[in-house]
């Protein structure tokens, strides 16, 4: 029981943690602020963290993990890959585009240089988020759905036709936030687009069902 409670105590830090980044920046927030706001002291909080620093990693190690596991959850729910790659691309924009996402971006960007934070975050963390689409997308063409190619290269593919421009005008501020009707447009186009680029038959390929194969292969290392 006493490590279920210091997990459990160890996650309402880091929600916490994300709260005050996301209201007042990564600067602005002192270790104080977030002992304060979990009702702690600070000697319980360097006790689960040594420092801001490591505590913005688990923050962003928190945020991707656990969205990247719902998101994978999209498109194995689904009742054919199309709907599943439409329900995907939505989803993954909606998140990508909303206000959480592009604070940590922004905080890891603004890092001062020799900072590892922001290379680890991508090297443990992202990376091997994305990874999961594309192994999902290797056990596709092991199954002929999808033509031989790279895997990494097919996901990277995917998620461009997602984007567009939409993540830098968000993170520029040039549009307020995620717009469902313009996403379930984009998330259409992106589905077909890739089904045309990388089927091997493209109406087939609409109908399989992509939770029909088996767990994905163990992850590779990145490069």
């Amino acid at each position: 029981m006493a490590r279920v409670r210091t997990n459990e105590k160890r996650l309402e830090i880091v929600k916490a943690a994300q709260e005050l980044f996301e209201l007042h920046g990564f600067d602005r927030t002192s270790m104080a602020m977030i002992s304060e706001r979990v009702g702690g002291s600070k000697a319980t909080l360097y006790g689960y963290f040594r420092s801001k620093e490591e505590i913005l990693s688990a923050v962003l190690v928190y945020d991707v993990t656990e969205e990247a596991d719902r998101l994978m959850n999209e498109i194995l729910a689904a009742g054919n890959l199309r709907d599943g790659l439409v329900q995907l691309g939505f989803a993954y924009m909606m998140r990508r585009l909303s206000a959480t996402p592009v604070a940590n971006i922004r905080m890891v960007a603004t890092l001062p240089n020799g900072s590892a934070i922001g290379k680890d975050f991508y090297e443990k963390v992202l990376r091997p988020a994305w990874q999961r689409l594309a192994d999902r997308f290797e056990i596709m063409m092991d199954a002929g759905i999808l033509q031989r190619t790279d895997p990494w290269i097919a996901a990277m593919h995917w998620k461009g036709l997602n984007e567009w421009d939409m993540f830098e005008c968000r993170l520029l501020q040039a549009i307020p936030g995620p717009d469902p009707e313009v996403l379930k447009v984009s998330a259409a186009l992106a589905a077909d687009a890739f089904l045309k680029l990388y089927a091997t038959d493209a109406e087939k390929a609409k109908k399989a069902k992509p939770s029909a194969t088996k767990a994905a292969k163990p992850k590779r290392k990145a490069a």
